[in-house]
């Protein structure tokens, strides 16, 4: 049971770390965008036409694997890591 606990709170540790850096990755491009302003002048009239929104959308069922896998992983790390150094 004790193994279990310590599969959970590692998975969502992992879990929480890689939500937070994405976050701070896209902050941080965000703050350091400069908009090249005399090439969008050159070329108003395509300007509607390249708009991209790169924030890609993935599943839940993907966020659900993802904890799974990740709590397998740190279950075989512990439980092999407690049979080999104890």
């Amino acid at each position: 049971m004790k193994v279990i606990i310590q599969v959970i709170f590692c998975t969502i540790a992992i879990h929480i770390v890689y939500f937070i850096s994405t976050m701070i990755i896209g902050y941080i491009r965000t703050k350091r965008y400069v908009p090249d302003m005399e090439a969008a002048w050159n070329n108003v009239d395509n300007l509607p036409n390249r708009i991209i929104i790169r924030a890609p959308t993935i599943s839940p069922a993907f966020y659900f694997l993802s904890l799974v896998i990740v709590a397998i992983l740190c279950g075989l790390i512990i439980f092999l890591s407690k049979r080999i150094f104890v």
